[in-house]
């Protein structure tokens, strides 16, 4: 049912993010250390920018064109894209162009410029491929549909991110071999979104193009559902912790941990494997019993207390590190899937590509927001401290959502209210 569509979101999300890591750690190596953190920050700001600027005119395209016609037209697109990545990785190549001392500048800029294009053709396509999740399989598949997407998305993140990791050794002797893995996995991209079929519904609504006025719209539309708005903002806090691990982990491995760069990548595949997993059994579970999403809180809790682990372990103890990584990946995707879920079950369905397209805008502000407070920690603080920011931040997200969600604060109330109960009867 779901097939095709997940085939075209998972390479889709292996290849914007293996070009995204193969960018960063390639191009940190061509500059010095003081200047990493720096080209990190950029590179990951760069990818999720566009998302920023660009959702209204998503969702503008998908009403006129087609949630489908758009998906296969930026799957085409992207081929082009990773082409101008591909011919800035080899610039740097002595072998195949003479090397001066303006080559890195034009290098790093091809292929960061080609991040910052691959995210505009993702944001475009975005909402498309979310609203599809409803038209394929129904209302009653949403959990089902979300958890299967979610955790091919974030198996394609982080797998990605271990891939380039594990390959950036050897990047200098085989860089076309590595490089046209760009290339590879967007032609297939594009052959798989050929299969997609679904009876679509697209109401076309004129709402603003102006990203500042469409946000401020969309945000009053999504008043009128209760707890709408909460769980977006929820859901983009959790994106920032998603992205500020995936910026993290390579570099705290490698530094303080001592690993080599093939070993980061390793972790980050079993990383992968949890928060996919933990997706997966979210959308199982979700599908069978309703309101699962009153135990986000308590997901969130857990996810908290990991991370605070992580903070307290010692640098040494990498394979403990790898293990509580692996189980809070997997608290990651319980956490989210649910939430996704709420958003596709409470929209009506000719609103839901517009609070689908505000969603995206909110949650890369988030994203683009992780970049900077990435930045600004590792710059005053050891990179073990940004574990702790996160464990306070999901922290206190899982309270704020059990505060001001009502179906989550009324259901612990009447909990609380039955245990009053139980005793009195004593």
């Amino acid at each position: 049912m779901y097939n095709a569509l997940y085939t075209t979101n998972f390479l889709s999300t292996l290849n914007d993010n293996y070009q995204k890591m193969l960018g960063m750690l390639v191009v940190t190596g061509w500059v010095s250390s003081e200047w990493k953190p720096l080209v990190i920050s950029i590179t990951g700001a760069a990818l999720v920018l566009p998302y920023i600027f660009c959702s209204p005119l998503a969702n503008r395209a998908a009403q006129i064109y087609g949630k489908q016609r758009v998906i296969r037209f930026c799957k085409l697109l992207e081929i082009p894209i990773v082409m101008m990545a591909v011919f800035g990785f080899l610039l740097k190549d002595p072998h195949y162009f003479p090397q001066h001392t303006y080559t890195t500048v034009i290098a790093t800029t091809l292929v960061v410029s080609s991040i910052f294009l691959i995210g505009v053709q993702s944001s475009m396509y975005s909402p498309a491929k979310y609203g599809l999740i409803r038209d394929i399989g129904g209302i009653e598949n949403v959990s089902k549909g979300m958890g299967g997407m979610e955790s091919l998305s974030f198996l394609g993140m982080l797998l990605a991110t271990g891939i380039a990791a594990a390959m950036v050794d050897n990047f200098s002797e085989q860089p076309v071999i590595y490089s046209s893995l760009l290339i590879i996995l967007a032609v297939a991209g594009y052959a798989a979104s050929l299969f997609i079929r679904a009876e679509e519904t697209n109401p076309e609504q004129k709402e603003s193009l102006n990203p500042f006025h469409y946000m401020r719209s969309t945000h009053r539309l999504a008043l009128q559902y209760k707890g709408l708005n909460t769980v977006i903002y929820v859901l983009s806090i959790f994106w920032w912790f998603a992205t500020t691990i995936q910026l993290c982990v390579i570099v705290y491995c490698q530094d303080a941990m001592g690993l080599e760069k093939g070993e980061p990548g390793i972790i980050m595949c079993l990383a992968a494997v949890g928060i996919s997993l933990g997706c997966v059994i979210s959308g199982r579970i979700g599908n069978h019993f309703k309101n699962e999403v009153v135990r986000v809180p308590v997901y969130g809790l857990l996810l908290s207390a990991g991370l605070t682990v992580i903070f307290f372990l010692n640098s040494g103890h990498y394979i403990i590190f790898t293990i509580i990584l692996f189980f809070v990946g997997m608290l990651g995707g319980l956490f989210k899937v649910p939430l996704d879920a709420a958003i596709q079950s409470t929209v009506r369905h000719d609103e839901l590509n517009m609070v689908l397209a505000y969603f995206n805008q909110v949650s890369f502000i988030f994203m683009f927001g992780a970049s900077i407070t990435y930045y600004i920690v590792t710059l005053i603080l050891p990179q073990r401290f940004v574990f702790l920011m996160l464990a306070i931040v999901m922290l206190g997200a899982s309270a704020w959502f059990c505060y001001d969600y009502p179906l989550v604060r009324n259901y612990y109330k009447k909990g609380k209210r039955n245990k009053q109960t139980d005793k009195s009867d004593l």
